[in-house]
């Protein structure tokens, strides 16, 4: 792996190119930049093809060891890693020790091994058992095992316990990472711990430049520890993990070298860490939407307004001329008229408690009758051939094909975010890009 530095904003942010990936060997990937996360190595909620619609066909999967590490034998038979197993080859792969999108119960990790929550239950993991499946998944680049636990309120001992047992985990993998023949081509992150001590980082990054360290090993950094993963994280604002975070990236911390996060960070963090510079993040937000049945709104152009309005007379949507008839003698119209109007307002208040100023809830009645997509001037395959009254009907009736379209929708709205993100930094705007989707929230507040 090579990475290199092109641009550095006056506010804030850099331009990366990463090249040299050994499944890619002429792809040129440009940070900051987005992994499709995966959940046992798929997209969640698309088949191959149906990603292919979305994202490139090289475009770099996130995997977490979690989901693989009752799988080591197997994938050991199958010889071709873990990429062209989930019949996802020609994709490069990176591995973190944890699922972004799961919570990760606390207070099960120790000085033996970390504790990864597998489909089969709790598996305690040692470095020698997390190399062996690195060498079965064959990644583009992986996270050094690492005790990530200690969260909000932790303690001085909890987080002196993590840093010292992390360290031990890295040198192991290091020295592993070195000897294997089928390691050569794959990169290694050292990870960026301290919980939510802002000295504790500090002196976790002074350790990783310390002479105990064999620095030639270390390609990159994943920032971990700022959450126990989940859809709490959404929640945390960039006030809450700035300072954490640059505490964690400042010297004498190697500026040249990727850094990594993941979360489900919701836009106006992604744009602080962004600031702070961070390259790599994941798709777990998208997921997170998807999986409340929500569809992403927010605004991230700078160049041109994106508004609400319905499609112009000449676009084409599918099920647009078609509307849902309940008889009125139906068993379903005679319930609906027997709820009482309070319960109705109850439901509709528990929806909204679901979504996100980011986001419109496609499980409102108000969007049961709008013949237009989900938002007006997407590119996306949903917007371009579904109609919100279509999509709220496939999410109200549970169908299968619901979250295929809102998956569809969201992950490729937040990759345009993405392309926003670079295009704000190389012409040093993305403060302007954090102005317009905060008054974006604001607004969607106050509705």
């Amino acid at each position: 792996m090579k990475f290199a530095i092109e641009y550095i904003s006056k506010g804030g942010g850099r331009i990366g190119r990463l090249t040299g990936l050994q499944s890619q060997p002429g792809a040129v990937h440009e940070t900051p930049m987005v992994l499709v996360s995966t959940v046992g190595g798929s997209a969640p909620h698309l088949t191959q093809d149906v990603l292919h619609l979305v994202v490139d066909k090289d475009a770099p999967l996130h995997v977490p060891a979690q989901h693989f590490c009752d799988h080591v034998q197997v994938l050991q038979n199958y010889k071709k890693g873990v990429a062209h197993f989930s019949a996802l080859q020609g994709h490069s792969v990176c591995v973190s020790v944890q699922d972004a999108a799961k919570a990760t119960p606390q207070g099960y990790n120790h000085k033996k091994g970390v504790s990864l929550w597998t489909y089969g239950g709790r598996q305690i993991i040692t470095a020698d058992k997390y190399m062996d499946l690195m060498e079965a998944m064959q990644p583009d680049w992986y996270e050094a095992l690492n005790d990530a636990d200690p969260g909000i309120g932790s303690s001085k001992k909890r987080i002196l316990n993590s840093t010292t047992s992390s360290m031990e985990y890295l040198k192991q993998c290091i020295t592993l990472h070195k000897a294997s023949q089928k390691l050569k081509g794959s990169a290694l992150f050292a990870p960026l711990l301290g919980g939510r001590s802002e000295k504790a980082r500090n002196g976790w990054s002074k350790s990783l430049m310390s002479t105990t360290v064999d620095k030639s090993a270390i390609s990159g950094y994943t920032i971990v520890g700022l959450h126990t993963n989940g859809p709490e994280v959404e929640d945390l604002q960039p006030v809450n993990v700035s300072n954490i975070v640059k505490a964690s990236l400042q010297e004498p911390l190697a500026a040249e070298l990727p850094r990594q996060t993941a979360g489900m960070w919701n836009p106006l963090t992604v744009l602080q860490l962004a600031h702070l510079g961070v390259d790599i993040f994941d798709s777990t937000f998208p997921f997170l939407v998807t999986e409340r049945r929500g569809a992403l709104t927010f605004p991230f152009r700078l160049n041109r307004r994106q508004n609400d309005g319905a499609y112009s007379k000449g676009s084409c949507l599918e099920h647009q001329n078609k509307k849902l008839k309940v008889s009125e003698d139906s068993p379903k119209a005679k319930a609906e008229e027997e709820v009482p109007r309070q319960d109705n307002k109850i439901r509709e208040s528990e929806d909204e408690e679901l979504s996100s100023p980011y986001e419109i809830n496609m499980k409102n009645k108000s969007n049961v009758s709008l013949m237009k997509p989900l938002l007006e001037g997407c590119e996306c395959y949903t917007c371009k051939n579904f109609t919100r009254a279509y999509v709220h009907h496939l999410t109200i009736a549970n169908e299968l094909l619901a979250p295929v379209l809102l998956m569809m929708h969201n992950l490729h709205h937040w990759m345009d975010f993405f392309s926003s993100i670079r295009e704000a930094i190389k012409t040093d705007r993305l403060e302007d890009l954090q102005t317009l989707i905060t008054t974006s929230v604001f607004e969607s507040n106050e509705v």
